[in-house]
């Protein structure tokens, strides 16, 4: 019973020293069993390198009121890891890099969430301010300098717009993507209107070759050459002349020749037979 007794008169202590990272409770020794059940109310799991909580579960500790999550490399706070911790009264969870803090969270208004200053905050701190009220300001650790400021400060400074860590690698993602478009944008309208060209040159020369064999004429550019022509067959020629004497003139005339002709052919055919007769008389 002694044990419960003390720390409730000393929790109000602890709260108001949690600004300088004094744990009250030792850092938990051997593996993380997450299976496992915890009776005490101050869990210090600083320095376990968990860089995740789990997301299907929450931790085993209905009694805990101060929880030290601090310099683990954790990124996330989901709700499911502290849906049944009823009695946590302080979250430290310094020195980790967050960018997801579930706004469910706010509604535990008597819950006070100790972190870095960060813009992941800002829907957190938000949802607090519309579900809580009271005198206390939520403060973050800026980790350059060592010193806690006032978080609605912080924000109001450096995240005036509204934007978490998340957002601004949407922006940074949108803006990368932009820059490329814009770089390979001309390239590929450059490209489209070559192939459209192409295509358009292709049609303009299949249709010329078409008109050409369509009209029965050899194209232009052909690599048919032209072949000499055979000869004709000719009958082969004598080698002799074979020609008459023809005499163009009034008939008269012609009949004067053909007399003559006809004279000159009789003394002929006189002369051999005489002279065949005296060679056969011999």
């Amino acid at each position: 019973m002694g044990g419960p007794l003390m720390w409730a008169l000393l929790l109000p202590l602890l709260l108001h020293q949690a600004g300088s990272q004094t744990s009250s409770c030792s850092v938990l020794s051997g593996y993380m069993d997450w299976t496992k059940e915890y009776f005490d109310t101050c869990l210090n799991f600083s320095g376990k390198i968990l860089t995740q909580l789990p997301q299907n579960q929450s931790l085993r500790a209905r009694s805990v009121q101060l929880l030290d999550l601090s310099a683990n490399g954790l990124q996330r706070l989901p709700w499911s890891f502290f849906r049944d911790l009823e009695q946590l009264q302080l979250l430290i969870v310094t020195n980790n890099s967050l960018d997801f803090v579930d706004r469910a969270l706010a509604e535990r208004c008597g819950l006070e969430l100790l972190a870095d200053c960060s813009c992941a905050l800002l829907d957190w701190h938000t949802d607090r301010q519309d579900n809580c009220s009271g005198p206390e300001l939520p403060r973050c650790l800026d980790v350059p300098t060592g010193a806690w400021h006032n978080l609605s400060v912080f924000l109001d400074v450096s995240c005036p717009s509204g934007l978490t860590k998340i957002a601004i690698g949407a922006l940074a993602a949108s803006g990368s993507l932009l820059l490329v478009l814009a770089i390979a944008g001309p390239v590929l309208a450059w490209r489209f209107c070559r192939h459209r060209m192409d295509q358009n040159l292709s049609k303009t020369w299949a249709s010329q070759d078409g008109s050409r064999s369509g009209s029965g004429r050899q194209p232009r550019y052909s690599s048919q050459g032209r072949r000499p022509k055979s000869p004709a067959n000719t009958p082969p020629r004598s080698s002799t002349p074979d020609y008459e004497n023809m005499f163009v003139g009034p008939p008269a005339a012609r009949h004067q020749w053909d007399e003559l002709r006809g004279s000159s052919r009789l003394r002929d055919r006189t002369r051999v037979s005489r002279i065949a007769g005296r060679r056969f008389n011999l």
